[in-house]
């Protein structure tokens, strides 16, 4: 399986479609910064985000699903998510 990068933006925490596909109920709006892991729940500090099969994981989730992740991504990608994560460790 592999992942692709997703750069978030303002948009919904969630929505609930009926079984005909129409919106139910809208979340309360999350940032571009405010990024969960969609199995752990653990917050995201990476952008681009890593996502596999439309969720959102955290390093820690990664590996658990995708274990061949670090071979689709760069050098230069794995030292800025090692940079974000150091920033995001230290606030």
């Amino acid at each position: 399986m592999t992942f692709t990068l997703w750069y978030p933006t303002k948009r919904p925490s969630y929505v609930i479609y009926d079984w005909d596909g129409n919106i139910e109920e809208v979340g309360p709006t999350l940032s571009a910064d405010e990024v969960y892991c969609d199995l752990c729940n653990a917050e995201v500090p990476l952008n681009p985000a890593p996502m596999v099969g439309g969720n959102v994981l955290c390093l820690e989730c990664l590996p658990k699903i995708e274990p061949g992740w670090e071979k689709q991504v760069t050098p230069l990608l794995k030292l800025i998510w090692r940079e974000q994560m150091k920033a995001s460790a230290s606030e």
